[in-house]
């Protein structure tokens, strides 16, 4: 497992950044971006952004290439899928 020399107090400061630990490995510190704000959207992944009230109604599940997924997905995958 790689390593990094890091100023601590630098990183727990930063709102940027956050330490926390891995459930498997309490003795490892990982080191992760900040999530971003509530409500807002990087401009790199608005691209991807669905607009709101898509799939409103569609409840219950069923079989969707071998798995059980929301109906709701599977209309989401449908009208969005990549080809």
């Amino acid at each position: 497992m790689a390593g990094i020399y890091a100023n601590l107090a630098a990183i727990m400061s930063s709102r940027d950044m956050s330490l926390s630990r891995t459930p498997f490995n309490p003795d490892i510190v990982v080191i992760k971006r900040a999530s971003f704000p509530k409500g807002v959207t990087p401009a790199h992944l608005e691209h991807y952004k669905i607009p709101k009230g898509t799939g409103k109604g569609i409840k219950g599940t069923a079989i969707y290439k071998g798995r059980k997924i929301p109906k709701v997905a599977i209309a989401l995958a449908e009208k969005y899928a990549r080809t």
